[in-house]
């Protein structure tokens, strides 16, 4: 059953902290660097954004998308300004002149790409904008973001053994993306939806510093796997965002933050 969070301003104010009511946040799209290696990173697609990329002179960096796409048409703005290679679903690309801001257009056999081409010098591999490679997630796809198992989940022991689970689970955000049932084995963090087979959105994990980390799931049945338990989700589709919170283990925020909100 959906509840809506009681405390609904310390919501809204997580909401403006993340930027997610950001007009300017939802039309520029960045990437989030994985865990492993900051300078592989991974963007949600969504038709209706514009993909920020940075390139370094000197480095080669390349944009992955789904395993079968194959690459029809590279539209850019300022050709001259980059070289850019096709190979299978990937474009390896690097800024070659001067000035070389511009943007850049990709069509696939499935999908269209808008991207907001950015060049910058340095000589500094660890630079915290360095981008090796930028994949695309597509939510709702099972061979890059969800991972098809045949493992079940035991659906009769949750209605049955209602103790064995943690459903004490809130959300703010709209209907529209907001899922039916929440709740945790102490382990993994399971979703329910309207309908599995619609787009579902890209989730994220919050800290205690109120920074999102895009993170992975997998589908089993009926819901959406999450292999983890956090305090705090974020899940986000085109504009809409929805704040996730975990009643049982509400977010401890940062000292600094505590402050500020003070």
């Amino acid at each position: 059953m959906r509840k809506i969070k009681s405390s609904f301003l310390f919501a809204f104010g997580v909401l403006l902290s993340t930027n997610l009511l950001s007009t300017d946040a939802q039309a520029l799209q960045d990437s989030i660097p994985i865990s492993t290696d900051f300078r592989i990173r991974e963007v949600p697609y969504n038709p209706n954004d514009v993909f920020k990329f940075t390139g370094h002179y000197g480095f080669q960096s390349s944009i992955e998308f789904e395993v079968d796409e194959d690459i029809k048409t590279i539209s850019v703005g300022d050709s001259l300004a980059w070289q850019i290679v096709p190979s299978g679903n990937r474009i390896f690309l690097k800024p070659i002149e001067p000035n070389p801001d511009t943007n850049m257009t990709v069509v696939t056999n499935k999908r269209v790409y808008y991207f907001q081409l950015h060049g910058t010098v340095t000589d500094d591999m660890m630079s915290s904008d360095m981008i090796f490679a930028m994949r695309f997630l597509y939510p709702g796809k099972s061979d890059l973001q969800v991972y098809e198992t045949s493992n079940n989940i035991p659906e009769d022991d949750v209605l049955n053994n209602p103790q064995n689970y943690n459903f004490n689970y809130t959300i703010a955000g709209p209907d529209r993306i907001s899922p039916l049932k929440i709740f945790d084995d102490g382990e993994f963090t399971y979703f329910q939806f309207r309908d599995i087979n619609a787009d579902v959105p890209a989730f994220f994990l919050v800290d205690s510093q109120r920074k999102e980390a895009l993170i992975n799931f997998r589908t089993v049945g009926d819901y959406i796997v999450i292999e983890r338990v956090s305090s705090m989700f974020t899940l986000r589709h085109g504009d809409d965002v929805v704040c996730v919170f975990n009643e049982a283990r509400p977010l401890q925020l940062h000292p600094d933050l505590v402050e500020d909100d003070d």
